[in-house]
């Protein structure tokens, strides 16, 4: 059965204004599903899961029930396409509904400036929408670009499927939605050990550690005994982490670590029949040239 949705879209900060291609690719496949996106107009940062909320937790959940309560507004679920903003968005949705006394506080701020929290938007990350059952029918049947010969490395991060009791829509300890996706556009998904380690975009205060956590992961995949011919992710972060840092650690240990870092959307778009010129891939520091031979596209 074809599904028709329609979804308050929230952008976040990092793609519109750092990766404006990504949200291309996934535009690109929200308009071959048939899946209605609206404008979230006056959304302001989620805000960042880390940062904002060690800081002051009561100013963190107030900005995100604020962008909640667009979405109330305008009568739709949120979708999202960053995992941070995942994180924050559907975190905020599940503490207010269990904490009245915070909900009443936030509420309290929040009328200062015209808005009521109500919580009656839900919160789906792109990935939690199209691993659903019919979802994956529904993309299989549009699939017109096998993804037959290539091997993927899924990277699921920490903000998609932890908190777990938070997040509930994956195993934290052995998620599989990510996977399915590719599966069902034709890719094999390879095991390899590192594959729910952090990638240490968030490790900013001490740079090494984020260089040692993309090391582990990028030699472990160019190590592998079937070549890797992409490693894709769902966040900004992590997408931008690895391949900025796969460049520089490759000059640095003398190694020629070429595995190209994809967002998911990317590889779903070329699946469906979108152009690698119209979805701009080679916007990245490790270039999918050899990936594109591969697809002979």
């Amino acid at each position: 059965m074809k599904i028709k949705m329609k979804f308050a879209l929230f952008l976040g900060c990092t793609i519109p204004l750092k990766y404006p291609h990504l949200e291309s690719a996934f535009r690109e496949v929200s308009r071959i599903m048939d899946i209605e996106l609206e404008e979230m107009k006056g959304a302001s940062c989620c805000p960042e899961p880390v940062s904002l909320q060690s800081i002051n937790v009561d100013a963190w959940m107030t900005l995100g029930a604020r962008n909640l309560a667009i979405a109330e507004k305008m009568g739709m679920d949120v979708l999202t396409i960053c995992s941070g903003c995942y994180e924050t968005l559907k975190t905020v949705k599940v503490l207010l509904g269990r904490d009245k006394k915070q909900f009443n506080k936030v509420n309290s701020i929040l009328k200062n400036i015209g808005y009521e929290y109500k919580g009656t938007s839900n919160v789906f990350h792109f990935v939690e929408l199209f691993s659903r059952k019919e979802m994956l029918s529904q993309l299989e049947e549009k699939v017109v670009k096998p993804l037959d010969d290539l091997n993927i490395a899924a990277h699921y991060g920490c903000h998609l499927i932890r908190p777990s009791e938070i997040m509930e829509f994956d195993d934290p300890e052995r998620p599989e939605t990510m996977d399915s996706i590719l599966n069902v556009l034709g890719a094999r998904t390879v095991a390899f050990a590192s594959k729910l380690e952090c990638c240490g975009y968030c490790a900013r205060l001490n740079e090494d550690i984020g260089y040692d956590l993309v090391k582990q992961k990028v030699v472990e995949l160019v190590d592998l005994q079937s070549p890797v011919d992409a490693m894709v992710a769902v966040c900004p972060a992590c997408v931008s982490q690895y391949d900025r840092k796969e460049r520089i650690l490759s000059r640095k240990l003398d190694k020629n670590l070429d595995i190209p870092i994809l967002y998911l959307p990317e590889l779903m778009a070329i699946a469906l029949g979108v152009s690698t010129e119209k979805l701009d891939l080679n916007k990245r520091s490790v270039k999918p040239t050899k990936l594109i031979a591969k697809l002979k596209i």
